[in-house]
């Protein structure tokens, strides 16, 4: 489907600490349409989700790594539909995000987000043959999230969690010296398509940016956990 982004320059960096307080202002504002809803908050590795009922508005996805808002499924039905898109903007800019996503089937649709600075992004394209190791890079983001790249163009978005058993493959010194330092448990990445991925990928495709980034993302990150080391 296609999809529009309308690119924001915030003013103050990611509000974490805000999400709460954004699902509250949400709540009254559809309160006051007279919705009935009442937004939750469903909390990810890396991103949060705003689940918002089944009355058309949509699903809100807040990807902290990205500093991104993503709103999918919204219909621009009416008034409440257009004052909604128009707040989400508002606020996103408020909590820091640098760009609002929105998947847009009609054209009434996109013209409606063009007005307010939404620019067309092409559909993704499969991504042919197997995956080059020497092409796959890693990149920090928000916080201790990473960027896996291939082409130099960013492919998977990665976030430290607790796992029960290791990956397959190499354990590298930087993941025993982390994994000590957060209690001896094994660590690994939970892993999610980045938003700006120009392609489709495969699982095998997938399972081998995975397996090529392992060993630099635990190199980075440690280096972004011991701030005396440079990055």
């Amino acid at each position: 489907m296609p999809w529009i982004e309308i690119e924001l320059s915030p003013r103050a960096e990611w509000n974490e600490d805000g999400l709460e307080d954004w699902a509250l202002a949400l709540g009254a504002f559809l309160t006051e349409k007279g919705t009935g809803l009442n937004p939750k908050i469903r909390m990810l590795p890396g991103y949060h989700v705003l689940q918002l009922g089944e009355a058309g508005i949509g699903e809100l996805t807040l990807c902290s790594s990205e500093r991104l808002v993503l709103l999918d499924g919204l219909a621009l039905k009416g008034n409440v539909e257009c004052d909604f898109a128009r707040f989400v903007v508002r606020f996103a800019c408020q909590m820091g995000a640098v760009g609002v996503c929105v998947t847009s089937a009609s054209s009434s649709d996109r013209n409606f987000w063009r007005k307010l600075g939404g620019i067309m992004k092409p559909d993704p394209v499969l991504l042919e043959g197997s995956i080059q190791q020497e092409k796959v890079a890693i990149k920090q983001l928000a916080k201790f999230s990473l960027l896996v790249t291939y082409e130099c163009k960013p492919v998977l978005c990665l976030e430290p969690i607790a796992c029960n058993a290791h990956a397959p493959g190499p354990i590298s010194l930087a993941q025993r010296r982390l994994e000590k330092i957060y209690g001896g448990s094994p660590l690994g990445f939970a892993s999610r398509l980045a938003v700006h991925c120009p392609w489709t990928v495969s699982r095998e495709q997938w399972n081998d940016l995975l397996c090529f980034s392992r060993l630099q993302a635990f190199d980075l990150l440690e280096r972004m956990v011991n701030p005396l080391q440079p990055i």
